[in-house]
């Protein structure tokens, strides 16, 4: 009886193994296949973009030119400009390519109790595939261009140029944000009174500062 036992329980657990072994060679094991998407990053259906966004400037370090034409002498110095601030933008951009878009920007700038108007040409160099498994892509960019200034302590035209780099991310289906950081100069030209101190005729002598500073950008693109 002992014996009928023992050779019941050894059919079982072969019978038991066996079918286990079967669902090892016929029955495939599920595994969870990770998903992949390509994303667009570029709408290439579309030649124009706009894009809406805002700033913040870090002024870094600032040089002073002044030429006296009277007696062709140059006197340079530097100074220590201690001020920030920050505007809002509009850009309108054209994709020559899958790579590069050049284009217009211009805004509202309100730094060191000043308030500006730039108008600028831009240029973006996009690196990598348009269609990609990321969510991002790289960019480098160059803005160039004069900048109004509103007072009376600057005379009205100036300039402004900058450079940098750049993450374009597609954050929804649709919604694509441009991330960016990078150097800006800026020139303005201060009004210069001197006469009746040492007769000198302000009309000639040129005023000039460079400021450089540090740029952090924030654009999403509309279309």
């Amino acid at each position: 009886m002992q014996m009928k036992k023992i050779l019941m329980l050894l059919v079982v657990v072969f019978m038991c193994g066996a079918v286990a072994e079967a669902q090892n060679i016929y029955i495939p094991k599920y595994k969870k296949k990770k998903e992949v998407r390509d994303y667009d990053l570029e709408n290439m259906e579309r030649k124009w973009t706009i894009t809406f966004g805002g700033g913040f400037d870090m002024a870094l370090g600032m040089q002073n030119r002044i030429h006296y034409k009277d007696y062709n002498e140059t006197v340079k110095y530097d100074g220590r400009p201690e001020f920030s601030g920050g505007g809002a933008f509009v850009g309108y951009g054209y994709k020559l390519g899958q790579h590069v878009v050049t284009g217009v920007e211009s805004g509202f700038l309100f730094v060191d109790k000043m308030c500006m108007w730039p108008t600028v040409g831009t240029l973006k160099v996009f690196y990598g595939p348009v269609t990609r498994q990321h969510r991002t892509r790289w960019f480098n960019y160059a803005h160039l261009g004069p900048q109004l200034y509103f007072g009376k302590s600057y005379k009205t035209i100036g300039a402004v140029a900058s450079a940098g780099v750049g993450m374009r991310l597609l954050m929804a289906k649709t919604t694509k944000v441009d991330f960016q950081v990078g150097y800006r100069c800026t020139l303005r030209r201060p009004e210069f009174d001197m006469m009746g101190k040492y007769e000198l005729d302000a009309k000639n002598i040129n005023y000039q500062q460079y400021i450089h500073g540090i740029h952090v950008g924030l654009n999403f693109v509309l279309f």
